[in-house]
Protein backbone atom coordinates (compact mmCIF):
# COMPACT_ATOMS: atom_id res chain seq x y z
CA UNK A 1 0.00 0.00 0.00
CA UNK A 2 1.59 2.98 -1.13
CA UNK A 3 1.34 5.26 2.32
CA UNK A 4 2.32 8.83 0.22
CA UNK A 5 -1.53 8.83 -1.41
CA UNK A 6 -3.09 8.58 1.81
CA UNK A 7 -1.78 11.03 3.38
CA UNK A 8 -4.25 13.42 2.97
CA UNK A 9 -7.20 11.27 3.69
CA UNK A 10 -9.08 12.23 7.20
CA UNK A 11 -7.68 9.32 9.59
CA UNK A 12 -11.32 8.89 10.85
CA UNK A 13 -12.09 7.95 7.06
CA UNK A 14 -9.57 5.85 6.52
CA UNK A 15 -10.53 3.25 9.64
CA UNK A 16 -13.40 2.26 8.50
CA UNK A 17 -12.36 1.86 4.78
CA UNK A 18 -10.96 -2.07 3.85
CA UNK A 19 -7.65 -1.67 2.82
CA UNK A 20 -8.32 -3.11 -0.86
CA UNK A 21 -10.13 0.12 -1.23
CA UNK A 22 -7.78 3.16 -0.06
CA UNK A 23 -5.25 2.12 -2.95
CA UNK A 24 -8.43 2.50 -5.47
CA UNK A 25 -9.95 5.85 -4.58
CA UNK A 26 -9.65 8.37 -6.88
CA UNK A 27 -7.11 11.19 -6.26
CA UNK A 28 -9.47 13.62 -6.02
CA UNK A 29 -11.22 11.75 -3.09
CA UNK A 30 -8.03 12.28 -1.03
CA UNK A 31 -7.24 15.43 -0.97
CA UNK A 32 -10.21 16.07 0.78
CA UNK A 33 -12.40 19.33 -1.05
CA UNK A 34 -11.79 19.19 -4.71
CA UNK A 35 -12.45 22.23 -6.49
CA UNK A 36 -13.21 24.76 -3.65
CA UNK A 37 -11.02 28.18 -4.38
CA UNK A 38 -11.02 31.48 -2.61
CA UNK A 39 -14.28 33.48 -3.52
CA UNK A 40 -13.77 36.99 -5.21
CA UNK A 41 -16.24 39.07 -3.61
CA UNK A 42 -15.59 41.87 -5.97
CA UNK A 43 -16.57 39.40 -9.15
CA UNK A 44 -19.83 37.94 -6.72
CA UNK A 45 -20.52 41.87 -6.59
CA UNK A 46 -20.28 42.41 -10.08
CA UNK A 47 -22.41 39.40 -10.94
CA UNK A 48 -25.37 40.44 -8.38
CA UNK A 49 -25.55 43.93 -9.72
CA UNK A 50 -26.87 42.38 -12.93
CA UNK A 51 -29.61 40.60 -10.57
CA UNK A 52 -30.23 44.26 -9.33
CA UNK A 53 -32.27 44.90 -11.98
CA UNK A 54 -34.74 42.05 -11.70
CA UNK A 55 -35.54 42.91 -8.20
CA UNK A 56 -39.69 43.02 -8.46
CA UNK A 57 -38.92 39.54 -10.30
CA UNK A 58 -36.91 38.11 -7.75
CA UNK A 59 -39.65 38.95 -4.92
CA UNK A 60 -42.40 37.50 -6.94
CA UNK A 61 -39.72 34.26 -7.26
CA UNK A 62 -39.66 33.86 -3.85
CA UNK A 63 -42.99 34.48 -2.81
CA UNK A 64 -43.97 31.80 -5.59
CA UNK A 65 -40.96 29.51 -4.12
CA UNK A 66 -43.15 30.19 -0.09
CA UNK A 67 -46.33 29.24 -1.71
CA UNK A 68 -45.19 26.52 -3.80
CA UNK A 69 -43.26 24.94 -0.34
CA UNK A 70 -46.71 26.02 2.12
CA UNK A 71 -49.20 24.21 -0.59
CA UNK A 72 -46.78 20.97 -0.48
CA UNK A 73 -46.96 21.25 3.33
CA UNK A 74 -50.26 22.08 3.57
CA UNK A 75 -51.71 19.27 1.11
CA UNK A 76 -49.89 16.88 3.19
CA UNK A 77 -51.67 18.37 6.63
CA UNK A 78 -54.83 18.25 4.65
CA UNK A 79 -54.57 14.89 3.64
CA UNK A 80 -54.75 13.67 6.92
CA UNK A 81 -57.49 15.65 8.21
CA UNK A 82 -58.99 14.93 4.88
CA UNK A 83 -59.29 11.29 6.28
CA UNK A 84 -59.73 11.68 9.94
CA UNK A 85 -62.50 14.13 9.77
CA UNK A 86 -64.24 13.27 6.47
CA UNK A 87 -63.51 9.91 4.75
CA UNK A 88 -63.73 7.99 8.13
CA UNK A 89 -67.25 9.30 9.53
CA UNK A 90 -68.85 8.64 6.13
CA UNK A 91 -68.08 4.95 6.18
CA UNK A 92 -69.85 4.71 9.79
CA UNK A 93 -73.06 6.28 8.27
CA UNK A 94 -76.13 4.00 6.99
CA UNK A 95 -76.79 7.07 4.74
CA UNK A 96 -73.64 9.34 3.87
CA UNK A 97 -74.09 12.78 3.17
CA UNK A 98 -70.84 13.59 1.02
CA UNK A 99 -71.52 17.07 0.86
CA UNK A 100 -68.68 18.31 3.77
CA UNK A 101 -66.34 15.75 1.73
CA UNK A 102 -66.57 17.34 -1.84
CA UNK A 103 -66.21 20.63 -0.52
CA UNK A 104 -63.00 19.35 1.58
CA UNK A 105 -61.58 17.40 -2.36
CA UNK A 106 -62.29 21.22 -4.08
CA UNK A 107 -60.32 23.18 -1.30
CA UNK A 108 -57.49 20.54 -1.66
CA UNK A 109 -57.73 21.13 -5.39
CA UNK A 110 -57.25 24.65 -4.76
CA UNK A 111 -53.86 23.98 -2.47
CA UNK A 112 -52.68 21.64 -5.08
CA UNK A 113 -53.34 24.75 -7.98
CA UNK A 114 -51.62 27.36 -6.13
CA UNK A 115 -48.66 24.88 -5.73
CA UNK A 116 -48.60 23.98 -9.41
CA UNK A 117 -49.14 27.79 -10.29
CA UNK A 118 -46.58 28.91 -8.19
CA UNK A 119 -44.17 26.07 -9.11
CA UNK A 120 -44.63 26.68 -12.86
CA UNK A 121 -44.77 30.64 -11.82
CA UNK A 122 -40.93 30.73 -10.29
CA UNK A 123 -39.72 28.23 -12.83
CA UNK A 124 -40.41 30.50 -15.63
CA UNK A 125 -39.24 33.60 -13.83
CA UNK A 126 -35.97 32.62 -13.04
CA UNK A 127 -35.65 31.18 -16.84
CA UNK A 128 -36.46 34.61 -18.01
CA UNK A 129 -33.87 36.00 -15.34
CA UNK A 130 -31.31 34.06 -16.10
CA UNK A 131 -31.60 34.18 -19.82
CA UNK A 132 -31.80 37.99 -19.55
CA UNK A 133 -28.49 38.28 -17.32
CA UNK A 134 -26.78 35.67 -20.09
CA UNK A 135 -27.91 38.61 -23.07
CA UNK A 136 -27.10 41.11 -21.27
CA UNK A 137 -23.34 39.81 -20.36
CA UNK A 138 -23.18 38.82 -23.74
CA UNK A 139 -24.08 42.38 -25.15
CA UNK A 140 -21.43 43.68 -22.92
CA UNK A 141 -18.62 41.36 -24.39
CA UNK A 142 -19.70 41.73 -27.73
CA UNK A 143 -19.08 45.61 -26.87
CA UNK A 144 -15.69 45.21 -25.40
CA UNK A 145 -14.99 42.65 -28.36
CA UNK A 146 -15.61 45.38 -30.61
CA UNK A 147 -12.93 47.51 -29.38
CA UNK A 148 -10.16 44.77 -29.19
CA UNK A 149 -7.46 45.29 -31.80
CA UNK A 150 -7.41 43.28 -35.13
CA UNK A 151 -4.23 41.53 -33.86
CA UNK A 152 -6.87 39.74 -31.22
CA UNK A 153 -8.52 38.17 -33.55
CA UNK A 154 -4.85 37.14 -35.71
CA UNK A 155 -3.73 35.71 -32.15
CA UNK A 156 -7.06 33.81 -30.87
CA UNK A 157 -8.76 31.06 -33.10
CA UNK A 158 -12.56 31.68 -33.95
CA UNK A 159 -13.49 29.23 -31.90
CA UNK A 160 -11.78 30.25 -28.23
CA UNK A 161 -13.57 33.72 -29.24
CA UNK A 162 -17.27 31.87 -28.94
CA UNK A 163 -15.93 29.52 -26.39
CA UNK A 164 -16.06 32.57 -24.15
CA UNK A 165 -19.25 33.80 -25.85
CA UNK A 166 -20.87 30.46 -25.09
CA UNK A 167 -19.37 28.48 -21.96
CA UNK A 168 -17.76 31.03 -20.15
CA UNK A 169 -20.87 32.99 -19.80
CA UNK A 170 -22.86 29.80 -18.86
Amino acid sequence: MNKDRLKDIPKDMLKDMPKDMQNDMPDMMKKGKPGLKSIDMATVKRLMSYLGKHKGKLILVIVCIALSALASAGSSLFLGKLIDNYIAPLLLMKVPDYSDLIRAIVFMAVIYGVGVVSGLLYNRLMAVISQSVLKEIRDEMFEHMQTLPISYFDTHTHGDVMSHYTNDTD
